[in-house]
């Protein structure tokens, strides 16, 4: 089957005016879990950390600390500041963008088993793969797909990695950070864990992936320090005769939130001023207007943040919670530092290379993350929190994606896939959702390649995004509407305001319109 499958590929390619030994390399860097929290998106209207640090000058201090990494490759590369993902929920995304499949259409919307067990994915051809049988070299460790382990010789459903498929090299390595539940973690709360940990950084698995391609991308070759059982390669080798997609996927900031110390004393608690009783009575103020299907996606009545509220109420009374939600957020903001460490390793590694000027970086995250919004904490829901994400991509052969300027046109983490294969010369397998971003690369004023996306949490949950408005829908029919030039935060939803009906209707047509062609 891989054989016909890889004749298949290679019987339709039709080579652009680019050869093998000019092709670009890609380095392709997820981070799990990560919100819009990094220095330069840190002012955009409705994020999460001007409600933490209301006074600026303390927010400015704050994200100095936070994501210095980000940062830099965002001052050398594109930072796309509108960018969501196709579903809150990691295991649905990342099939989502590594196959261009829509969540409705495979139906995949839930991360219980291999995506290739799927009828509508088991012959899909991912985007490592389609790189792979048009002459790339692929290769990577970490959290890409849903699980970072791989197994191409044993049964499929354990090879959630995809090395059989997508991969010449995968590397079963160790992922996240030790660490030790605060006093605030709540005891019944599955992975709702957080506190810091005596590991130091440079023996954290994450740290040691990122270190390991790093290694590679300086020398051409490297073992890993770190393996995660015994099952797969053990080392990875650069061949001088190909280009390369290398992936690198760091677990943090998902839960548990465990970080070196060093990370959680960048946060002090004592900072974080715009979390108090007031901030927290407006969230549940905010709970109102919301219908019936989006109640239900909140932990009002429980979830995450009531299972941290109501352990807090069983050690302090009612003055605990404050503090717990601090002590939380904390947690949160030490693991993205601590992701943002390992990041600065992989771009060192990259940066003391032979391949630095030709390699285009592609850094996202796989969804938002609510820290209390809706009062909300996780993903898992089709608000803007949950759905916005960080994607950067940084050209260095193309000056105008190498200087840092912002592009505020709608994309998707969808769009990946095109815009590789686009750069790489390389055709798309078949149908494909997502739309090649190369036109907004090469101009920061160019048409957006799209003036609505979709994404969709769960069956029959959906978001339809605008330049201007988004439009929640849920499966029993009840919908949000924002407006979010005026309403950046979605706290007042205007489905029910007379005055836009007939935008509603429009709206509305338009998402059916989307998820049919789509």
């Amino acid at each position: 089957m891989r054989l016909t499958l890889f004749i298949l590929l290679t019987s339709s390619f039709i080579l652009r005016s680019v050869t093998a030994d000019d092709r670009p390399n890609f380095l392709f860097i997820a981070i799990d879990d990560l919100n819009d929290f990094a220095g330069y998106a840190s002012e955009e209207p409705g994020n999460f950390l001007q409600t933490i640090y209301p006074d600026a000058e303390t927010r400015k201090a704050v994200v100095k600390r936070l994501t210095p990494n980000l940062d830099k490759l965002a001052s050398q590369g594109s930072p796309f500041l509108r960018a969501y993902c196709p579903s809150a929920l990691c295991g649905p995304s990342r099939t989502s963008l590594m196959t261009g499949v829509s969540p409705h259409k495979s139906g995949y919307y839930m991360h219980s088993k291999h995506f290739r067990l799927y009828d509508t994915l088991k012959n899909t051809v991912t985007l490592p793969q389609q790189l792979r049988a048009h002459g790339y070299f692929t290769a990577g460790a970490g959290k890409i797909f849903h699980k970072p382990l791989g197994d191409a010789e044993g049964k499929l459903e354990n090879d959630w990695a995809d090395a059989r498929y997508s991969w010449d090299t995968w590397i079963n390595h160790n992922q996240g950070a030790a660490g030790k539940p605060s006093r605030y973690s709540p005891p019944k709360g599955g992975n709702m864990q957080f506190g810091p940990g005596k590991e130091p950084l440079k023996k954290t698995g994450d740290y040691q992936t990122a270190d390991l391609i790093a290694r590679v991308l300086e020398n051409g070759y490297a073992k890993a320090n770190s393996l995660r059982g015994k099952v797969g390669p053990k080392q990875i080798k650069l061949p001088s005769d190909k280009p390369f997609f290398l992936a690198c996927g760091i677990f943090r900031p998902h839960l548990p939130f465990y970080a070196p110390q060093d990370f959680f004393d960048l946060f002090p608690t004592e900072e974080m001023s715009g979390l108090n009783r007031q901030s927290l009575d407006a969230i549940i103020s905010d709970l109102k207007d919301l219908p019936s299907g989006a109640q239900r996606f909140t932990d009002f009545k429980r979830g995450k943040l009531r299972s941290i509220m109501d352990h807090a109420n069983e050690l302090e009374g009612a003055a605990g919670e404050i503090p717990a939600w601090r002590d939380m957020v904390q947690s949160y903001l030490a693991s993205v530092a601590f992701a943002d460490a390992c990041l600065g390793r992989l771009l060192e590694g990259l940066e003391n290379s032979e391949y630095a000027d030709n390699t285009v970086v592609f850094l996202w995250s796989d969804h938002g993350y609510h820290l209390g919004t809706k009062f909300h904490i996780a993903k898992q829901a089709v608000w803007e929190t949950a759905n916005r994400v960080q994607l950067i991509i940084r050209d260095p052969r193309n000056p105008n994606a190498s200087n840092g300027q912002a592009r505020h046109q709608l994309a998707s983490l969808n769009d990946m896939y095109p815009t590789i294969c686009d750069l790489a010369g390389v055709p798309l397998p078949g149908p494909n959702v997502g739309r090649s971003l190369v036109s907004v690369l090469d101009s920061r004023d160019a048409e957006p390649v799209r003036n609505e996306l979709v994404f969709t949490y769960m069956e029959g949950n959906h978001g339809l995004r605008t330049d201007r408005y988004a439009y929640l829908r849920y499966k029993d029919g009840s919908t949000e509407l924002y407006d979010m030039l005026k309403d950046p935060k979605q706290l007042t939803n205007l489905a029910k305001n007379p005055e836009h009906k007939s935008m509603l209707k429009s709206l509305d047509q338009k998402m059916d319109t989307w998820l049919e062609a789509n």
